[in-house]
């Protein structure tokens, strides 16, 4: 235990992260494997149901463009005023296990269920959004951490850090939002196009 202590103090944030994504990873592909009577009822109905209605009706591009921004803007909010508080670090911890959990269990459930197939539905699923976000979570993971780990783990003034602090992120923070409206962009009418096509061929 003590020499576990000892090379996760020698580890930085980046291998810290790619470690806590791995964990999560493994139980998503042991939970989707363990599971799959549970939710497999349930992807049987999406695949009668739900991709049938994704091919067969046209899509509102400018609707769906503005509730992915919506939903994308108030997750990077909440992540950027947490990363400012006491609980910034937990919080980002708490993300990539997440995030590893969820990846592994969509890419497992639908390998499982669609073979070969599924693999281009995992593709298509991400892509070509996917290229945008991924710097986007990179970014918002190592400079969070940064930003919480400075106001209270290496200052006493924590209001005035929080101030410099945020002079300082404020044209990543411009940077990180135009990126976030691209990649909304292209999830809303690039994306969406491409899984309506690639559904047509598991209907």
């Amino acid at each position: 235990m003590k020499l576990l202590r000892l090379k996760l103090h020698g580890m930085n944030i980046i291998q810290i992260s790619i470690l806590l994504m791995i964990i999560g990873l493994f139980f998503g592909v042991f939970s989707a494997n363990m599971f799959r009577s549970f939710y497999y009822e349930r992807m049987m109905n999406n695949h009668n149901v739900v991709f049938t209605e994704i091919v067969r009706e046209n899509i509102d591009y400018s609707g769906l463009f503005f509730y992915i921004l919506g939903n994308n803007f108030r997750e990077f909010i909440v992540f950027w005023l947490l990363s400012i508080t006491i609980l910034g670090i937990p919080y980002i911890v708490i993300k990539i296990i997440a995030f590893g959990f969820s990846t592994g269990f969509f890419i497992s459930a639908i390998a499982m269920q669609y073979g070969f197939k599924g693999f281009l539905l995992i593709l298509v699923y991400k892509f070509p959004h996917g290229i945008i976000y991924l710097p986007i979570i990179i970014l918002c993971l190592h400079r969070g951490y940064n930003l919480s780990r400075s106001i209270y783990y290496e200052n006493r003034d924590y209001i005035g850090t929080i101030i410099r602090q945020l002079k300082s992120y404020f044209l990543l923070l411009l940077f990180l939002s135009i990126l976030l409206v691209l990649g909304s962009f292209l999830e809303a009418y690039v994306g969406s196009f491409l899984l309506k096509k690639t559904l047509g061929l598991f209907t």
